[in-house]
Formats: structure tokens, C-alpha cells, sequence
């Protein structure tokens, strides 16, 4: 490459680079709406995100701690019956494998939401979703448990099939081991 042409890239490059950083001084007034959330929509979103920063950190702690939060959280809801506080306890008492999971429960306070008890919309589609999911997993765990069932039943059809199978296997030995024996004939 020649030094003419490598200036001149030089200069594109840099023109380009100065119009990138450039803003432009008017905007209409319909891309300013659609920029600026409003407060609300903002407020909606930090209540998510707070509901969501919260359930990540349970994720992280360990038995002891998450009991510890059950008994702060369970008081709180209790005290104090907002959204994000009956969320927060519905969050916990959903989360898999711990002493006070209860997912039954958990359904009952999403569907009997209380008509006082306002939310946001994105608060509002979170407890819809969740009510959808904890129904998911309750029908997953009825059905977890009617296969196991159905299994320890097959498993005590198959053992005494095998019994039955082995008293007949003795019998079958016992009648061929009475064959093979030479047969005393009675003499008179």
C-alpha cells in the first residue's frame, strides 16, 4: 500500500469515527418517549429485579440461613401483607428440598390473591408465571409419585413371579431325579 492510499483510509476511518461520536442536537418528541421510561415502568422493573436479586440469593445459602430467612420472611408477610413481602414468602416456601417447602401453599397464596393487595404488571405476570410453574411441578411430583408406585408394585409382581417360577423350577428337578432313580420292581 502506497502512502496516499494509507492516508487516505486513514482520513475515512477517522471521519467515520468522529461522525459515530457525534450526537444529534434534535430528537422528536415521539423517540423521547419511547427512550425515557417512565417511573412507573422503571418502579416495575426494580420491584422484578429486587424479587429476582432476592431468589438469587437463596439459591446461595445454605440450610441453616434459609430457615433463618423462612422465620425473618414468614413474620415479615405476616406484619406487613405488601406484594413483594407475600412474593418474597411465596418464593421461599417453593424452593425445592427444604424443611418448610409447600407448594400447596404457595398455590393458595397466588390464587387467593387478596383484591387490597395492588401490583405492578410485571408483578402481576411473575405471579401468573409462577402459579403456572408450581402447578407444572405439583402435577410433576403427583406423577414422580404414582410411577414409583406403580414400579415398587410391578417390582413385588416381578419378585413373586420368580418365587413362583423357582418353586416350579424345584418341583420339575424333584420329578426328573425321581425318573432317573431305578425302579425297584416287586418280585412276588
Amino acid at each position: 500500500m502506497s502512502i496516499v492510499s494509507k492516508s487516505l483510509l486513514l482520513l475515512i476511518f477517522s471521519v467515520v469515527l468522529i461522525g459515530c461520536t457525534i450526537t444529534p442536537t434534535h430528537q422528536s418528541s415521539d423517540s423521547l418517549n419511547t427512550q425515557i421510561p417512565q417511573q412507573d415502568e422503571l418502579d416495575q422493573y426494580h420491584s422484578l429485579d429486587e424479587l429476582m436479586l432476592y431468589y438469587d440469593q437463596l439459591q446461595k445459602k445454605n440450610a441453616t440461613q434459609l430457615a433463618s430467612e423462612y422465620n425473618h420472611a414468614k413474620k415479615h408477610f405476616k406484619n406487613n401483607p405488601d406484594a413483594e413481602s407475600r412474593l418474597k414468602y411465596i418464593l421461599l416456601i417453593s424452593l425445592p428440598k427444604t424443611s418448610f417447602t409447600n407448594i400447596q401453599t404457595a398455590l393458595n397464596l397466588l390464587n387467593n390473591w387478596p383484591q387490597d393487595i395492588t401490583m405492578s404488571t410485571n408483578l402481576a405476570n411473575f405471579r401468573k408465571l409462577l402459579i403456572s410453574l408450581l402447578r407444572e411441578q405439583q402435577i410433576a411430583r403427583t406423577d414422580a409419585r404414582n410411577l414409583s408406585q406403580k414400579l415398587k408394585a410391578s417390582d413385588e409382581q416381578a419378585q413373586a413371579l420368580e418365587e413362583y417360577a423357582q418353586t416350579l423350577k424345584n418341583r420339575i428337578d424333584a420329578i426328573k431325579n425321581m425318573e432317573k432313580q431305578p425302579i425297584r420292581r416287586i418280585t412276588p
